[in-house]
């Protein structure tokens, strides 16, 4: 059986904004309790997922409501829905409808925090406290992708079935045999049901008093680079015109060791008021850039 590798990209340098300032398809049963669910009320969303997802009397979709996780889980369901089920997105809708849903449906900067190593794309070897739960789950994907989400318990069930439906043979490779009692998929619902539910105080505390990120100005910076060590320097970020939640970044920082300069210009998107994903390049040749995955910080 072939080995899996993983590989990451060398030299990337992880950074650290100072708080310095220097600067200015089916609904189950309870998916129907008035209790449950969020609403949803934009009109893209409605639009681009409507014709599988339908919407109740209070604006709850099917599915989507009842569910909670950072940009990178809605790409993802996003693009599953894109390549399997033929939805026609262009790209610009897609976007909007991650932004949204990120936004009204995502994660609490306390369930976020924990995590961030699946946002990272840093390797997946943080143990679970539970190891049984944990090889249910790392058999076919990260447990990052499970722990970044936040489900009711009918919707857990529902994610396991969709399991079954499109990979046949997930429960003798990882769910536990049919009939076995009690099968390890089992389980693994009732477990994540109980620890990852989409009510939390947190995410009720947080999306009562959200607001955009005040990060217009320049800041001190510093971090350390795989290899190399330190690097220090500063970061300007100014807000794009006609939105509160994008910003275009320069940033300069130098190498400690050797005195050597770096040069980036970038563009990035906070999400939920606190998750920047963005990209920044030394230049035109530089064609990959680096991905930004930081988190801003109450203060």
């Amino acid at each position: 059986m072939p080995q899996q590798t993983r590989t990451c990209r060398r030299g990337a340098v992880t950074l650290l904004l100072c708080a310095l300032w220097l600067g200015s398809a089916a609904t189950s049963a309870a998916q129907d309790d008035a209790s449950a669910g969020i609403p949803i009320d934009d009109a893209t969303v409605r639009q681009a997922c409507g014709s599988c997802h339908a919407s109740d009397e209070a604006g709850r979709m099917s599915r989507i409501s009842y569910r909670r996780t950072t940009p990178e889980g809605w790409q993802q369901t996003i693009r599953r829905m894109v390549t399997l089920n033929d939805v026609p997105l262009d790209p610009a809708t897609a976007r909007d409808v991650v932004r949204y849903l990120s936004n009204h449906l995502g994660l609490a900067p306390e369930e976020a925090v924990p995590v961030r190593w699946e946002a990272e794309r840093r390797a997946d070897d943080q143990p679970y406290e539970d190891a049984d739960i944990q090889e249910t789950c790392t058999t076919c994907h990260s447990l990052g992708r499970v722990l970044s989400q936040r489900r009711t318990p009918e919707e857990w069930q529902l994610v396991t079935d969709m399991h079954r439906g499109y990979y046949p043979f997930v429960d003798f490779q990882a769910f536990g045999v049919p009939g076995e009692e009690p099968a390890a998929v089992d389980v693994a619902v009732e477990h994540f049901s109980e620890r990852l539910p989409l009510e939390t105080a947190d995410w009720s505390a947080w999306s009562a008093t959200m607001r955009p990120a005040r990060l217009a100005g320049t800041w001190a910076l510093r971090g350390h680079s795989p290899g190399d060590g330190p690097v220090y320097g500063e970061m300007t970020v100014t807000p794009v015109a006609g939105t509160d939640d994008e910003f275009t970044t320069e940033t300069r920082y130098v190498y400690a060791a050797d005195g050597r300069e770096v040069r980036r210009s970038g563009r990035a998107i906070v999400y939920t008021g606190f998750q920047w994903r963005g990209r920044s390049t030394t230049g035109p040749e530089d064609e990959q850039g680096l991905r930004e995955v930081l988190f801003v910080e109450r203060d």
